[in-house]
């Protein structure tokens, strides 16, 4: 590297620039085009830890709420951590529970998936909470397929339907879809981004993906969850959302308020429930609004359905003398995997006395 250096020191500018030294491989990953300064944090192996810029770092403090010093503080901090600030990666907290990543995926060009990989590390939330993705495509042609992993899990390029994914849909362009999952402690996730292999014409797309973290309590029930209001005039309402199974003797309730104040004379609730095709039974359980929806053990409800099949579907119905708000938990049946999920449809009416 000394004779290296004297000679390019020798001819000035006219020598060439060794573009495959580690360094230069690491600055070249790490520098943003028309930024006048980046501040790379590379570690001793000559691997990219962080990248701030310059340019960005007033607005992005004063995003956090912070003076510049201290966010560049923490900069560093996540950087040696090996939270790979800067770097497309998304660092979720208390004080930060929401972020937002712009990307683009493209159609495989070897084996059947090519992914963009956004890493999420939500490990501040130590209690768990819901992970919740927002997903918007660009208006180019081209279709993506979006997949969620644990952070440990090694991305194949072989399957036609990826293994191991928490949750995964598929957007149309210019289509916007949510994927959503909970989990019981921080961790980190991997959100891969691709194309679909099957098509004549290779293709790009943006997409964007909003990633939030609701955290969750202590006391049972991780939020207050959806809330349905009905009246005279809107009757009825319908819901689609994921429940998931929690292990043989515990509960972790998907969680709907429906509102039935307007009907201060009573009436007759009914819920049409639906469960999808995914692996995991569902369990359905009423509650009244003041009831704490437990954790364990067999629930004392005001009516339940439990162990509603895959495919299948059933009818809750509950008589109330005066209007009240009612919770309805959803939750996994205790005879399915722990951690599997699946959908479930409600439509919820009223008919009053």
């Amino acid at each position: 590297m000394r004779d290296y250096a004297a000679e390019r020191f020798e001819e000035g500018s006219r020598a060439l620039f060794n573009r495959k030294h580690p360094l230069a491989e690491a600055i070249m990953k790490g520098w943003k085009e028309h930024s006048p300064v980046d501040c790379l944090i590379i570690s001793s192996y000559l691997e990219l830890m962080g990248r701030q810029l310059v340019n960005e770092l007033y607005e992005d403090s004063n995003r956090k709420g912070l003076p510049q010093y201290e966010y560049y503080l923490i900069f560093l901090q996540q950087a040696l951590a090996g939270k790979q600030p800067g770097l497309g990666n998304l660092i979720l907290t208390r004080e930060s529970p929401s972020q937002e990543v712009l990307d683009v995926f493209r159609t495989p060009t070897v084996g059947y998936q090519d992914y963009t990989v956004v890493l999420i590390d939500t490990m501040d939330f130590e209690n768990g909470g819901t992970l919740t993705i927002d997903i918007e495509t660009g208006r180019d042609e081209g279709e993506g397929g979006f997949c969620l992993f644990d952070g440990d899990s090694e991305l194949s390029t072989e399957e036609k339907i990826p293994k191991n994914t928490l949750a995964r849909t598929w957007i149309a362009s210019g289509a916007t879809r949510q994927i959503t999952h909970r989990f019981d402690r921080g961790q980190l996730f991997k959100l891969g981004a691709t194309g679909y292999w099957d098509t004549e014409e290779p293709y790009v797309n943006a997409f964007r993906a909003t990633v939030s973290v609701q955290e969750s309590s202590n006391e049972g029930t991780s939020s207050t969850g959806l809330r349905v209001v009905l009246d005279s005039p809107q009757s009825s309402s319908e819901i689609l959302d994921l429940f998931r199974a929690p292990g043989n003797g515990y509960q972790d309730y998907t969680v709907v308020n429906i509102d039935t104040t307007a009907f201060e004379e009573g009436g007759t609730l009914t819920i049409y429930v639906q469960v999808g095709s995914a692996d995991a039974a569902g369990s359905f359980d009423l509650f009244d609004s003041d009831a704490e929806l437990p954790t364990e053990g067999i629930p004392e409800a005001l009516v339940s359905a439990w162990g509603v099949k895959p495919n299948t579907a059933t009818t809750i119905r509950h008589h109330f003398e005066r209007g009240e708000v009612f919770k309805l938990g959803a939750t996994g049946d205790w005879f399915s995997k722990k951690g599997d999920m699946n959908a479930f449809y409600l439509k919820i009416s009223v008919e009053g006395n």
